[in-house]
């Protein structure tokens, strides 16, 4: 076993925080124990399922989470790239500027990071499932050995391989592809299917109009579905310019 691997494992097995020890919470507490490991300043792991669709399953802190919902309102970047791609790749600030003004806008005003490292999980779980690696500057990625990222990149698909079997039947039961970050992204689609027959538009095209709606208004695409799950904005009002366009 490799020193980050094992890094990785110690991390791992410090004592979970109050709340923090059920099967739902194995992806935050995997992403802190990457970071941790590989000396970075943030982790997050989220599953693609196509068509730009990607639903975030834990973050090492609320930062990083906050980032990769930056990411899926911009509808692209590193880490979907990776996915798309099936491999690794590390997009400093210019670099997400040449590929995704938005995306570079957002990341600037609103986190510390500076670079993405985006990295596929071994299989079986990649390249459907992406671990990006978060810095403040370009120095700390480049720093990281590559092998320390691979070593600990192959122990974190073990053990979430190895939750995945300590899965209860009960199908009530809590997993860890039902996180926080899972359920909240839901709402999106929950949002989406509600938009998708108000607007008369195909799932696709509903997402960009959310999209655009999120970046008009200087939020997150999360934060506009649950105003319209939770009733507090009608979908047809997506198609009106919004006050300052």
């Amino acid at each position: 076993m490799s020193d980050a691997a094992g890094r990785f494992l110690e991390a791992l097995r410090v004592p979970a925080e109050p709340g923090e020890d059920g099967p739902e919470m194995v992806p935050s507490r995997l992403c802190r124990a990457c970071a941790e490991a590989v000396g970075v300043d943030g982790a997050a792991l989220s599953i693609h399922e196509g068509a730009g669709l990607r639903t975030p399953i834990g973050a090492s802190d609320p930062t990083t989470s906050h980032a990769e919902q930056l990411q899926f309102t911009a509808g692209d970047g590193p880490c979907l790239r990776a996915h798309d791609t099936g491999s690794a790749i590390v997009f400093d600030i210019e670099d997400i500027n040449r590929n995704w003004p938005s995306l570079h806008a957002a990341l600037l005003g609103e986190t510390p990071y500076r670079a993405v490292y985006s990295v596929p999980l071994a299989p079986p779980l990649g390249p459907t499932v992406i671990v990006d690696l978060y810095a403040r500057d370009l120095a700390t990625l480049t720093a990281v050995p590559r092998d320390d990222v691979e070593a600990v990149v192959v122990t974190m698909t073990e053990e979430l391989v190895r939750s995945s079997g300590a899965v209860a039947s009960d199908e009530s039961s809590a997993r860890w592809w039902d996180s926080p970050d899972a359920r909240r992204r839901n709402r999106v689609w929950q949002a989406t299917g509600v938009a998708t027959v108000a607007l008369g538009l195909d799932v696709v095209d509903t997402l960009a109009v959310l999209r655009a709606h999120a970046f008009a208004t200087g939020r997150v695409v999360d934060d506009v579905a649950e105003d319209i799950v939770s009733g507090r904005l009608d979908p047809v009002e997506l198609r009106e310019p919004v006050a300052g366009e």
